[in-house]
């Protein structure tokens, strides 16, 4: 399995492989020129021909590429200096190659590189002196001259074109960055939800202006205790959900309540995120008012209670004729319980002791008028008999049409006379 490495390993085999192919025309023209023999021409091809491969295949391999490339860019300088050496220092070789060098080392380093590639191409040049004796003949072929300040201009020419595309896509990165910041920042600003965000002791880094319609600026500003404003109970709870944030790194949900500035008392829906912010935990709190949605629910809690404690026996049936609630009056009254009616048609529970045309007639009657009254004998589900007064009203939406039918029942017969006649 090929270990995966990184991007600027491939580059810099590129760069080296085709400078030290440059390379190797250049110094041999100049030993071709010096007349030197077979074994500078082995190690030449050695050095210019082969190395960069075997560069290239150590830092692939290496459990930390970049870092073998920079030590890699540091024995280019090494053998560099030792070869410019033992050439006897050739000016128009020398200097490119140095420059070369240490612009490699620079760009991927900074000061630190290039002060490295000065000491390893001082270090190889120096050793080499020492084995061999220092000469000093700084006469370079001119084809060698030429080709060596050509590859020189070429590669500065190279490096500014790969700074000019670099600093193009920093550029366009940066835009791209402020365009979504915008839009961030545009979203923030407008958005109906509390956003905020909290250091770990629960002190004001950012509100959002939502913040704003319930609160005094004075109460929002950066460092303030964020929790001041909740209501006391929720306090210490809150503080500790923000300390759990901080600790597990993991979303945390929870409720509070506030009492705005105008003193009217809200409810919250609120989930807190931690993350690190230059070292530093910060909490992201995302609040919806629910509290139009708490009132709405203890509304419909109450009118369940009606509902369910009503004395009369209930009924809602939808449009179609299905079933779909009861009361416990209803099945005190009938005999049948919640399960057994709802979700099931209407018809199959007309209890009325009626001809079939009974019902036709209080449908037609909810059609006219929208509301049908009267009494009638009905049988319960353990077969006894009892009268029943019923009245039925449709409930229509604002275009006029039925969406429901509200049925309320109770047993008279106590009250019944036997000579009166049904009431339709």
């Amino acid at each position: 399995m090929i270990r995966q490495y990184h991007r600027f390993v491939r580059l810099f085999y590129q760069i080296r492989a085709t400078a030290f192919a440059a390379l190797f025309v250049a110094i041999g023209l100049q030993i071709w020129g010096r007349g030197y023999g077979a074994i500078a021409w082995v190690l030449l091809a050695l050095q210019f021909l082969v190395y960069p491969h075997l560069l290239f295949w150590r830092a692939r391999g290496a459990p930390d590429s970049l870092k073998a490339e920079h030590t890699n860019l540091l024995f280019d300088c090494l053998l560099l200096g030792i070869w410019i050496s033992a050439l006897q220092f050739p000016t128009w070789i020398a200097l490119p190659v140095f420059l070369g060098t240490a612009l490699n080392n620079a760009i991927n380093r900074g000061w630190r590189g290039a002060l490295g590639a000065l000491l390893a191409f001082s270090f190889g040049a120096l050793a080499w002196g020492l084995v061999a004796g220092f000469k000093v003949s700084p006469q370079t072929e001119p084809a060698a001259a030429a080709l060596c300040l050509t590859g020189l201009f070429a590669y500065v020419i190279s490096l500014g074109n790969i700074a000019f595309t670099q600093s193009r896509k920093l550029r366009d990165t940066r835009e791209a960055l402020r365009q979504r910041e915008e839009h961030y920042r545009i979203i923030t600003e407008n958005a109906a939800d509390l956003i905020a965000m909290l250091d770990a002791e629960g002190r004001w880094v950012y509100a959002s202006p939502s913040y704003r319609r319930l609160l005094p600026e004075a109460e929002l500003e950066i460092g303030a205790d964020a929790l001041a404003h909740l209501r006391p109970e929720d306090r210490d709870a809150t503080r500790a959900l923000l300390q759990k944030a901080v600790q597990s790194q993991e979303p945390q949900k929870f409720l509070y309540g506030l009492t705005a500035a105008d003193g009217q008392a809200h409810e919250f829906q609120a989930t807190a995120k931690s993350f690190l912010h230059a070292g530093a935990a910060r909490v992201v709190i995302v609040s919806t008012d629910i509290t139009a949605l708490r009132q709405r629910d203890k509304k419909l809690a109450v009118q369940a209670d009606v509902f369910e404690n009503m004395a009369e026996a209930m009924m809602i049936i939808a449009a179609d004729g299905t079933i779909i609630s009861v009361n416990r009056a209803f099945a005190t009254l009938t005999g049948y319980g919640e399960e057994e009616v709802c979700g099931k048609p209407e018809s199959e529970f007309r209890t009325a002791l009626q001809p079939p045309e009974f019902y036709d007639d209080i449908r037609d009657t909810l059609k006219r008028q929208g509301y049908w009254t009267g009494t009638s004998w009905c049988r319960r589900k353990d077969a006894s008999i009892y009268r029943e007064w019923r009245s039925i009203s449709a409930i229509r939406d604002a275009a006029g049409r039925t969406t429901h039918y509200v049925v309320f029942f109770a047993d008279v017969s106590q009250s019944a006379h036997p000579d009166r006649p049904l009431a339709r």
